[in-house]
This record gives structure tokens, sequence and C-alpha cells, in this order.
């Protein structure tokens, strides 16, 4: 790469700034960029599905697409490195020069990843050939100062693609794909096999809007961390600069050329050069005042050193020190006051200001009825389980259920201090009852208001014996 044959503006950006070039020149050659990532990327991306499909695991397919980043970022580099200096290389250029992006270091990069700056490293390695030691050191001085951003580049570019494109794609993808609806099975679980049927909860339509993320996002990612590694090669090596001056030289060429005839015909014959003494011309032009004169002096003087001042009995310079030391000391101590000071009057205003008290709670008072049944203890028969037996032995099953769900209702509000209001639903009432109870009884609330729910509601009437357990069980559970 020449800086001379550079093909956008350089000149010195912030971190921020550089990014964004780097989002403008993708957005100048993105057709000249998506064609080939897709046609490389799309079969890779393929042959992962393969392998979730052969393995009827969707998460290998979702890993696999994640682990060949590197390689989808060697195409978009080729293709904005070359022309970014002014080469816009064919699909077909971009192919039949695959041994220059994948030769590269690809599988040492699919191996170890542990770099977060993976889009402002790259072009070290894909660009210039560094690796090893040489790599290192040369990544190093280029990320002083910017290998931060490079590192939330990535974090953001992750979370973008995470968190917004690839569930945008999956709500896509659930709109679309057909689905049995009576089962409630997944369309792609049922092509591809188990899916998210062996407990994970990756299915294989969460890694297509993955993949599909990805082609998206990926080209941005590489494009912005290729603008901010030339925007650090521009401020180290100064490249605004040298094409700046090579644009001058190649505008002004003309007149350098026509200066240098000139200078070269005004140049005197070897003859009339002869003829002067290069000394005496120089003596002439050296005494013009513009070059100023110097002259020999000498003087007399004595070898012995004048004796110091002798100091005074005694040495006073201890006492700027003392008065530096006293000063502090002193404002230490009024700022120490000027806190305790401001503490006092904080403490004594809160005990000055009058504090708010809100009204008392109101006592708890049992409502008198629930759910449309009437709750007062004097109303239900002396020994409910029995009435309630009864009454399903008649084939009464309704007017039983329903007496022993007014006699526990009563029993848990009357009786056991269960909190239940009016506006409470079913399932909350249980809820609220189940957390100051025990657990078999708890346990027998949830099987009685269920049993009442499928008979009040939804019109399915239990068995008889069913009823009869339950009323039986009604006094174990209030003992």
């Amino acid at each position: 790469m020449q800086a001379a044959d550079i093909a956008i503006g350089l000149r010195r950006r912030s971190p921020y700034e550089a990014m964004d070039l780097g989002l403008t020149m993708l957005q100048r050659w993105w057709r000249r960029v998506y064609l080939p990532h897709l046609l490389f990327a799309v079969p890779l991306m393929a042959a992962a599905f393969g392998v979730g499909w052969w393995l009827e695991r969707a998460w290998v397919a979702l890993l696999v697409i994640w682990w060949l980043k590197p390689a989808y970022d060697r195409v978009v580099l080729h293709v904005l490195s070359r022309a970014v200096f002014g080469e816009l290389p064919t699909t077909r250029a971009v192919f039949g020069a695959a041994k220059e992006w994948l030769g590269t270091g690809l599988v040492l990069a699919l191996l170890l990843r542990p770099s977060l700056a993976r889009s402002f490293n790259l072009p070290v390695r894909q660009l210039e050939g560094q690796s090893g030691r040489a790599g290192r050191e040369r990544r190093a001085v280029l990320g002083r100062r910017v290998s931060g951003y490079a590192s939330s580049l990535t974090l953001t570019c992750l979370a973008i693609e995470v968190f917004v494109l690839s569930s945008s794609f999956g709500m896509l993808t659930e709109l679309f794909m057909p689905a049995k609806a009576s089962e409630g099975v997944d369309f792609l679980q049922m092509v591809f096999g188990s899916g998210g049927d062996d407990g994970s909860f990756i299915g294989f339509d969460d890694a297509l809007a993955y993949g599909a993320a990805v082609l998206v996002l990926e080209p941005f990612y590489v494009a912005a961390g290729f603008g901010l590694y030339l925007n650090r090669r521009t401020m180290l090596e100064g490249w605004d600069i040298e094409v700046a001056l090579r644009r001058i030289a190649a505008r002004h060429a003309a007149a350098i050329i026509i200066a240098v005839v000139m200078a070269f015909g005004s140049i005197p014959s070897p003859a009339y050069a002869q003829e002067k003494d290069p000394k005496k011309e120089i003596a002439e032009v050296l005494k013009a005042k513009e070059f100023g004169y110097y002259k020999d002096v000498k003087r007399w003087q004595s070898r012995a050193k004048p004796d110091k001042p002798s100091k005074s009995w005694f040495d006073w310079s201890w006492l700027p020190g003392v008065g530096y030391a006293l000063a502090r000391a002193g404002e230490v101590l009024l700022w120490l006051g000027a806190g305790a000071l401001l503490a006092y009057a904080l403490w004594w205003a809160s005990r000055m200001l009058p504090r708010y008290r809100g009204p008392p709670p109101e006592p708890y008072r049992p409502p008198a009825a629930l759910f449309g049944m009437d709750l007062a203890p004097e109303k239900l028969p002396t020994d409910v389980a029995a009435a309630a037996a009864a009454l399903a032995r008649e084939g009464k099953l309704r007017e039983a259920l329903g007496l022993l769900y007014r006699g526990a209702l009563s029993e848990l509000v009357h009786k056991r201090g269960v909190q239940l209001l009016v506006s409470h639903t079913e399932g909350e009432a249980v809820r609220v009852a189940q957390s100051k109870v025990s657990v078999p009884t708890g346990s027998y609330l949830q099987s009685l208001v269920g049993a009442w729910q499928q008979c009040a509601y939804a019109r399915r009437m239990p068995q008889a014996d069913d009823v009869v357990r339950l009323a039986n069980d009604y006094r174990s559970a209030f003992a």
C-alpha cells in the first residue's frame, strides 16, 4: 500500500471519527463488499447448518457460524483495502486472489481469538504480513491510545448483533415460518431434527437469525476497525503530509521543471568562474553587517577566587518552612472545623424539623364474602367435612365443593389470620394462603380450588369419590 495512491481524504481524526470514516467507506463501496462477502460466507453457514443437522444440535450450527468470523472478515478487508488505495476489484478478482487473504494466519486466528480488538489488529496480519514477535510489537505500537476504542467497538457490535439484529430476525422468522399450532412444534425443528428438544433453549430458528445478523453486521465491524487502523497509521507515519506533498509536487511539476532549466541556463560558464577568487568573494560577502563580526580581547584576571560573604551566627533559613507547615496545619483545621459545623447544623435541623408520620394502618377486617360466597362462620354447618361428604353421596357434587370451598375460606380468614381481600383473585388467594399455612394445607387448598374451578367454570364435574376424598381430607388439612 502506498499512501500517495489513497482514494480518501486523509487527516488526523479522533477515534470515533475514524470509525465513522470506515462506515462511510462501506457505504460508498457496499456493492463491491457485500457480493463477495455473501458468496463466501453463505456456503460456510450452510455447511454449519449441515453439521448441526447431522448432530441434531442447533447450538453447534450457531457456534460454527460464530467461530468462522475471522474467515468472513478477511474477504471484507481485502476489498476495502484495495478500494481505499484506488483499486476496485471485481468479485472474480477477489476470489482469484483468495490465496492472498486466506493464507494470512487464518488457521491460527480460528484457533486463538483472545483479542477484543480483532478488526483493528487484522490489517497488521493481512495487509502488512506481520506475524510472531514482530506482529505483536507492531500491534502494541499501533494499539497505544486506541486499543480501548477497538475493544469498545467489538463489544458494541456484539451487543447489536445479539440483542438487536438476532432478536429482530428471530421474530421475523417466527412470523413467516409455519408451525404445528396444535402441538406448538417449531417448523425448523421438524425439518432439521430435535432442535431444542434435547433441553437446549437454542433452536435452528435462533441459529438462522444469528447467521443473518452476522452477514449484515460483520462488514460494518471490519470497516470501522480498518478506519481506526488507517487513522492510527496516519498519525504515526504522517500519511496526510506525504499525500499533500506528493499532490503539490504533481500539481507544480511543470513549474519546477522550468525553474530547473532556467537555473541551469543562468549558470556562468567555467571560464567566467575561474576569473574570480573564491576566498576574496567570501571575504567580501562576510564584510556585510548582517554577518556580524568577532574580535580577540586580552585582560588580566586574578587566579584567587573571591571570598564568599560570611554567614551570621544564627541561621534563619528554617523559618519559611515552619511558616508553611503552620499555614497548612491551619488550613486543615479550618476545613475540619467547617465540616464539623456543617454536620452539627444538619443534625440540629433534623431535630427541629417536624417529622411526618403517616396515619396508622387500619386493622384488618375479614370480608363478609369472597368470590360470591358468604364466609360467616355461623352460617356454616358445625362439621363442614361431614356435610360435604353427605352432599357428594347424594350426587350434589357442585354443592359439596362449594361448601368445602366456603369452609376453607372462612377457616383461613377467621381462624388462621390469612388476610384475604375482596380484590384478590382465586389464584392470588391461594398464593397468599400458601405463604401463611403449612405445606399439606397449601397442597389441599390447591387441589380444592382446582376442582372447584373445573366444576364452576369449565362445567367438568368431578367424580363423587374425588369429592368424598376432598371432604375427608378437609379435617386433616384444617385440624
